[in-house]
């Protein structure tokens, strides 16, 4: 997860994020059950990133008050471990992101075309402005064509 700053709320961010997709789908009543699943799971995912990140946060202050006094094979030593604890955490990010994955493809499928089109356009649109902020970039950044002929994804069709 990124990190910003202490006064940015990412579950209130997430949660106005999946209200403005939400307006723009027009959803139909037979598909809100599938909204409603992947919507909680979006949710109840971005608040445990959160706890995590905020416990990685102190964990990280106290670690390197830790290495100002060791030799340099202690610290050679806890930065091997620090990347087998990093490796690990990207392993069960992968599992994360399969079930996320998972659930998003029950839900896109639930979708009409018209629907499909505008919350594929969405998220692109969305990774592209959070790539924008402070020169961070996702891992799933994807380039928008710029120009007239570049569609406008944040109106409906």
């Amino acid at each position: 997860m990124f990190h910003h700053a202490s006064s940015f709320d990412w579950v209130k961010h997430t949660q106005q994020t999946l209200d403005e997709l939400k307006g723009k789908l027009s959803l139909k009543p037979e598909q809100m059950p599938a909204w409603e699943t992947w919507a909680t799971g979006v949710i109840a995912d971005a608040n445990q990133q959160v706890e995590k990140g905020n416990a990685a946060d102190t964990d990280k202050a106290s670690a390197r008050q830790a290495l100002k006094d060791e030799t340099t094979p202690q610290r050679m030593a806890k930065g091997i471990e620090r990347l087998r604890a990093q490796t690990t955490w990207m392993q069960a990010q992968l599992v994360r992101l399969d079930a996320a994955q998972a659930h998003t493809q029950t839900f896109y499928d639930a979708l009409d075309a018209q629907q499909k089109t505008i919350f594929d356009l969405f998220w692109t649109v969305m990774h592209h402005r959070v790539a924008d902020q402070d020169g961070w970039q996702m891992p799933m950044h994807m380039a928008w064509p710029q120009g007239d002929d570049a569609p406008n994804p944040t109106s409906q069709p």
